[in-house]
């Protein structure tokens, strides 16, 4: 089943190109189109020159690159490459790398083509400088060429990976003791070197023949371990690295490796991570990014968050994760998503939530907040107001029927009572005067406000800290009890944030 669809947003190539006009532009595609009945012309993704004339042709057009491959090398397919390239930019929208003069990055085994470093530095106009390491020599040969070919010497460095060398990254860090990298970025080969099948099991024996010619050499495709091998030593290197390089990812074949590379991050106390999907005609593939660094949330990259088309299952109109959400205004009630959003940072600010814009443009439908607290400040707020309403000489009681209830202290208030707290309510006291460290919050959440057609939705994700998943319910609750404007309290304009917020107090 194609899966264009669910492609990344800006990727160009969510709509096919056009056969005709590119047969007319570049007159050697003439040699593998064909013209079918209807007059459309078409090409046989199963001919392997046919991939390599139109991967040339389209890199040409639309990046001005000019590319060129030694026999039996892997060819690159522009979409998937892309969708990487573009979730690497949602990444960095995250990471501020858009304040950077110069972003650093790793392509480990960028192949013949080099792909993925000609699209960075092309992609970013030149503000992406990558390193990129190769350990098959006739690949390292023919990626020097293209970036040669290409005059971005300045952008790209091709460094031979050491044949004997057994780590990935380690030894080619020592050749640059002094700099720090913004991300590295990985295609592993999928297959297992000790296993005597290049395609992935069929459990069914239904799997249909690929629609698109299978290239590429032996060690292109085929690793000792697979995938799963190759990536979980790059989890491994990492732990020892740490913040030399800011953000690792790498790309995934099979779902079943994707699954065991979670696994092997969290065995090893990495939850600092964000996935996302890379559909491109019938393929599907799988990403993991994952860094150390604690003032770089990862789940906040904009398509991997709530419901970004890179998490809808192809074949299902349905979002993946778990943030919780809700409609938190209906379309009438609100003027603009600004005033939605002015509304949620006033009730937050109350509570002393630190709120920090990561994703937000002017014309758009969908803004995401950081939120972090130092402690916990939005449970039992019923009671905290009801308090904060009795009066000096004690006419107006706590539970609203002029009685005093057994806990009341006359003295000092219902918050102190020589009735014991529940166990619960004693939790949040003594978690909530822990010391938090500089660099750690008592909760780090994130915060998706999004107009759909019939209103305002807020969604929330645990990111970090002590106060587990059970606070960003706690939350939402708590936004949704301080939010309760009617339509009759409603006005039009910038007056519909002003009731809808004051509407509770």
């Amino acid at each position: 089943m194609a899966v264009n669809e669910f492609m990344h947003p800006r990727n160009r190539y969510r709509q096919k190109p056009n056969f005709h006009l590119l047969v007319k532009q570049y007159p050697e595609l003439n040699e593998v189109a064909r013209v079918d009945l209807t007059g459309k012309v078409k090409l046989d993704y199963r001919n392997k020159r046919a991939v390599h004339l139109l991967s040339k042709c389209l890199l040409l057009r639309d990046f001005g690159l000019k590319l060129e491959l030694p026999p039996n090398k892997l060819v690159p397919t522009l979409p998937l490459r892309l969708n990487y390239i573009h979730w690497l930019e949602d990444i960095g929208s995250v990471a501020q790398w858009q304040d950077k003069e110069t972003v650093r990055g790793i392509d480990i085994g960028c192949g013949a083509s080099c792909i993925y470093p000609l699209l960075a530095v092309v992609q970013s106009q030149q503000r992406w400088h990558m390193v990129a390491i190769e350990k098959a020599e006739d690949s390292l040969e023919s990626a020097k060429a293209n970036v040669i070919r290409n005059e971005l010497q300045g952008c790209i460095n091709v460094q031979s990976q050491k044949l004997e060398g057994n780590t990935i990254l380690l030894d080619v860090l020592k050749d640059f003791p002094n700099e720090r990298f913004d991300f590295c970025m990985c295609n592993p080969p999928f297959f297992d070197s000790n296993s005597n099948e290049l395609k992935p099991h069929d459990r069914t024996g239904k799997r249909r023949e690929p629609s698109n010619a299978s290239t590429g050499s032996l060690e292109e495709l085929c690793t000792e371990g697979g995938e799963v091998k190759f990536i979980s030593q790059i989890i491994e290197e990492s732990l020892q690295l740490k913040d030399r390089v800011s953000v690792y990812t790498t790309m995934i074949g099979h779902k079943s490796s994707y699954e065991k590379i979670l696994r092997a991050l969290k065995q090893a106390s990495i939850h600092n991570i964000t996935v996302s999907r890379f559909c491109q005609g019938n393929t599907t593939r799988w990403a993991v990014a994952w860094s150390f660094d604690a003032k770089l949330l990862l789940p906040l990259v904009p398509n991997s968050l709530t419901t970004g088309e890179n998490n809808v299952s192809p074949g299902k109109k349905k979002a993946v994760g778990k943030p919780v959400s809700c409609r938190i205004f209906a379309a009438s009630d609100m003027d603009s998503i600004q005033s939605v959003k002015k509304c949620i940072l006033t009730k937050l600010q109350a509570i002393a939530i630190d709120v920090r814009a990561v994703v937000e443009t002017s014309t758009t439908d969908e803004i995401i907040l950081e939120l972090s607290a130092q402690e916990n400040t939005w449970s039992h707020q019923r009671r905290k107001r009801r308090a904060a309403q009795i009066s000096p000489d004690g006419k107006e009681m706590p539970n609203g029927n002029g009685t005093q209830p057994k806990c009341y202290d006359q003295q000092n208030g219902p918050e102190y009572s020589n009735k014991r707290p529940r166990l619960e309510e004693e939790q949040y006291e003594i978690s909530s005067k822990e010391k938090i460290h500089a660099d750690d919050s008592y909760l780090r959440a994130a915060l998706n406000i999004h107009r759909k057609e019939d209103g305002y939705y807020l969604a929330l994700q645990y990111v970090a800290g002590n106060a587990g998943k059970d606070a960003v319910n706690q939350i939402l609750q708590y936004l949704k009890n301080t939010i309760k404007a009617t339509p009759s309290e409603i006005t039009t304009d910038g007056g519909k944030q002003a009731a809808a917020c004051t509407s509770a107090k």
